[in-house]
């Protein structure tokens, strides 16, 4: 198995990319989707987040953590996204832990896709970096454009993770961005190449 690690900033065009990696081949862990179902009700973490943030993240009349409402709280306060952090990762840790346990007598290129590998305890758990890039005024464009967030959320969100130059100095592959899916295309070829024969060395 080779664990790769692909991340970029929000807007970068990172899930995109994973999906490309995955029709070549790839099997890939959504480290959003684990982040997700840790805050299912019921799940130690729902608990300990409704226990910290309140009843009124909850969508009304249901359990369930209204994602959008508690993004605002933490992504405007980094001292909240600081506890939720703390509260969430390492139970994610935990299961893509198992998730590459389960797979580490397999020949497979196993693909962590998370934007919190750079800085975090993800980055030990593989073996190659790949970064998704784009400038800081493309990802803006798209976020506004794709999914109608608000200029001030964007820059909060962006402001909440790593910057752009220490995705860069960290990454052993760099993928340009730029938005034309083409190309973008042909760097998924260009990657997955390269980790084939990173794979087989």
């Amino acid at each position: 198995m080779l664990s790769v690690g692909l991340t970029g900033g929000i807007g970068s065009g990172k899930s995109m990319f994973a999906a490309l990696l995955a029709d070549l081949g790839a099997e890939i862990i959504d480290a959003d989707a684990i982040g997700h179902a840790v805050l299912e009700p019921g799940e130690p973490a729902w608990r300990a987040v409704v226990d910290q943030f309140g009843h009124e993240i909850l969508v009304p009349g249901t359990m369930e953590i209204a994602r959008k409402r508690l993004a605002e709280i933490v992504f405007n306060d980094p001292s909240k996204l600081a506890v939720l952090n703390a509260i969430t990762h390492p139970r994610i840790l935990e299961r893509i832990a198992e998730t590459f346990e389960m797979l580490g007598d397999t020949g497979e290129i196993v693909v962590l896709d998370s934007a919190l590998i750079v800085g975090t305890g993800f980055e030990h758990m593989v073996e190659v970096i790949v970064v998704v890039d784009a400038s800081d005024a493309v990802r803006k464009e798209r976020l506004i454009r794709d999914r109608g967030m608000l200029p001030r959320d964007v820059d909060a969100r962006m402001g909440s993770q790593i910057p752009r130059d220490a995705l860069l100095e960290r990454a052993d592959i760099v993928v340009a961005n730029g938005g034309d899916p083409e190309r973008l295309k042909a760097e998924a070829r260009r990657v997955w190449d390269e980790l084939l024969q990173r794979s087989s060395a």
